[in-house]
């Protein structure tokens, strides 16, 4: 029997990343979806389909919308404790404390708690042993508990970070990246359509993945992390292009090495998740081209097939990164990375952060 779970989000693309992702996912059944009052009462197969994909068929759902009062309520009575957050941040910042403390899991791919002490910060293959730290906040909050994915940006930057870091060590990393206008929602597409033109400029972003990427490469000392330390310098802005990520990072190594051995490094990378062959969890997590990257192909990477990928059935597209420009000059290192940052950068990096959690028997 599948695990029941709730989406809080009905209509914006991460949300709806997570219905697609969920139709056919043989661990978990969608059992509700919340949304807006605009929403209430309209079946998830009426309401408006904002990914290029073909909808895939969905439970026969109606969107709930209801009081935050009320949300427990609606989820106790469908026997539901795990719940996938796809809100905004404002909303995030009430409604995920309240049914963390009435007993609820919750697995966010909103911000406002990501840097909180005792809520895990986890991308599966980088540090899936921070997860520890769901026990403390289980013990205070009547077994329930928050766990956070990251930045959509992060990704791009961070998986080929690891094993350079755990293998060399690295002092410092400079990242330009060019982020695509879904990462802003779907209004911003629909604006940056109609003018023909977007603002580049991303407030705050480059503090964030900072922060992020300090916590996530960092060390657990109890129930604490300790931040990494290697020095940044990143620029971000975006780019008028609907879906992908690209980056280009440079970092300064702590140990001489050679093109050979990161190559290599970057190819045989594998973690818990492929080990423990997550549903979906890319069988190379990381994919080294020799070409130049191509978002519309490489949006898709890890899929079975390039030519006719399915993201409802094949839980594994678009969830590799894929690096390119692999280039090392004495101690520094420069390539080029990209991501599908509405899948690996958000729904499908939430889910398979919940799978890895529910496999090791975390949520219970």
């Amino acid at each position: 029997m599948k695990e029941k779970v709730a989406l809080l989000g009905s209509g914006g693309i991460v949300s709806q990343r997570f219905q697609q992702r969920l139709a056919n996912h043989p661990w978990f059944e969608l059992a509700a979806v919340f949304g807006t009052p605009e929403n209430a009462g309209v079946s998830l197969n009426q309401l408006t389909w904002n990914l290029p994909e073909p909808r895939p068929k969905l439970p026969n759902l109606e969107v709930i919308s209801c009081p935050t009062s009320d949300l427990n309520f609606q989820l106790e009575k469908l026997n539901i404790q795990l719940v996938f957050s796809a809100l905004p941040s404002d909303a995030a910042l009430e409604i995920e404390p309240l049914l963390r403390q009435a007993g609820k899991h919750v697995f966010s791919n909103s911000a406002p708690h990501r840097m909180d002490s005792d809520v895990p910060l986890v991308i599966p293959e980088l540090n899936p042993g921070h997860l520890v730290l769901l026990d403390s906040q289980k013990s205070k909050y009547n077994g329930g508990s928050i766990t956070c994915s990251t930045n959509c940006t992060v990704m791009p930057i961070t998986i080929p970070l690891k094993p350079i870091v755990d293998q060399f060590g690295i002092h410092s990393i400079q990242v330009q990246s060019e982020q695509s206008l879904s990462g802003g929602g779907l209004q911003m597409i629909t604006d940056a359509k109609q003018s023909g033109e977007v603002a580049p400029e991303i407030p705050g972003e480059a503090e964030k993945i900072a922060e992020e990427a300090h916590r996530l490469l960092g060390e657990l000392n109890g129930n604490e992390v300790t931040p990494a330390k290697f020095a940044t310098d990143i620029t971000c802005r975006r780019v008028m292009r609907d879906f992908g990520h690209l980056v280009r990072v440079k970092v300064e190594l702590s140990k001489t090495t050679s093109e050979e051995e990161i190559f290599a490094l970057f190819k045989n990378f594998t973690s818990l998740p492929q080990q423990l062959e997550l549903p979906s969890a890319p069988l190379k997590p990381i994919i080294v081209v020799n070409s130049t990257i191509d978002p519309s192909i490489h949006q898709w990477a890890g899929a079975e097939s390039f030519d006719n990928p399915d993201p409802a059935y094949d839980l594994r597209s678009g969830m590799s990164i894929v690096v390119s420009d692999l280039q090392l000059t004495n101690n520094h290192l420069s390539f080029t990375a990209f991501s599908e940052n509405t899948i690996r950068g958000a729904a499908g990096g939430c889910l398979l952060l919940a799978e890895l959690a529910f496999k090791q028997g975390l949520l219970v």
